[in-house]
């Protein structure tokens, strides 16, 4: 199987990874597999011990990343299987996305409600970014600012993070904004005409950034010695896990340096929905005493008064 696996080209496996979304849900994807030579432990234990030599990260995310555009294809199966309301179909787009039928129904319940928040109508399109909002934090975003936190904590080198918010970058190119920045497509002949002045403009100084990255460690100075702050923009800061240090590099006009990447999303999920998992395992291991505190939010939107 895996010499199969070996021979077939990427777009092929891409291809059929696609085709597997509708049924398995959007995030079961193709992932590295420990061979013993090129990947010889799992990368989680890897990360519990400190590298012998000093690593520096540079770590970002685009409010598109992933396989966001791929969760199109779950929506349109449960078009498929007669599931035409929008409520549902994103209910169950995203119970295939947290677990299948295996998903806690809590959690599910939750995930649905503090999402319904963003949008005050019940049309499919509100509810499709929705499933886009949630799978994108849950699964992309708030992993990456909790890498970002693990490498910097463990000081194992300076960090450095980024993000590029949805208004940037062409869509239609079915590249993300970061790489369409970072590798300069919007000089290419190809995309002739596509791209602004400012946008070629932002293109050059994202490039200049992570080639000083790649040569010093340290996207502000192109060589380690160097300690001249750059003239095309205002300096990227380190990302330091503390409160007021958490900065980032927003990938947008001017490039501005930015704080709490997602803060309240992935506080959801990080801690409210933890404790309501546990809450959910210690009712399963028996009885307890009965509470009178403020039932969880039972899946249908709340008041429009409520604000994220």
């Amino acid at each position: 199987m895996v010499s199969c696996l070996r021979q077939k080209p990427a777009s092929v496996l891409n291809d059929a990874q696609t085709k597997l979304l509708a049924v398995s849900g959007p995030f079961h994807y193709w992932g590295p597999v420990v061979d013993g030579q090129y990947l010889r432990e799992a990368p989680a234990r890897a990360l519990q011990r400190s590298p012998r030599t000093k690593v520096d990260l540079l770590i970002g995310s685009s409010q598109d990343d992933g396989l966001i555009n791929r969760a199109k294809a779950v929506k349109q199966f449960e078009e498929s299987q007669g599931r035409t309301s929008s409520k549902t179909a994103f209910y169950q787009a995203l119970q295939n996305s947290l677990g299948g039928e295996d998903a806690d129904a809590g959690v599910l319940a939750a995930a649905t409600w503090y999402y319904s928040l963003e949008h005050s109508t019940d049309d499919y399109a509100s509810f499709s970014r929705a499933l886009e909002n949630a799978t994108r934090d849950y699964f992309i975003t708030c992993p990456v600012i909790d890498m970002a936190r693990h490498w910097a904590r463990r000081a194992r080198g300076n960090v450095f993070m980024y993000h590029a918010p949805k208004s940037y970058g062409h869509s239609s190119l079915e590249l993300l904004a970061d790489v369409q920045y970072a590798f300069g497509l919007p000089f290419h002949p190809t995309y002739q005409g596509q791209f602004t002045l400012e946008e070629k403009s932002l293109s050059l100084k994202i490039m200049q950034f992570l080639s000083n990255f790649i040569r010093s460690g340290n996207p502000n100075y192109p060589h380690e010695f160097s300690r001249k702050a750059p003239e095309f923009a205002t300096p990227w800061p380190d990302f330091v896990p503390r409160a007021g240090g958490e900065t980032y590099k927003e990938f947008s006009d001017l490039l501005p340096n930015r704080q709490g990447l997602k803060s309240a999303d992935c506080s959801f999920w990080s801690k409210y929905i933890q404790s309501l998992k546990a809450t959910a395992d210690e009712a399963k291991q028996g009885p307890s005493a009965e509470s009178d505190t403020e039932d969880p939010p039972t899946g249908e939107p709340g008041s429009k008064s409520y604000s994220k």
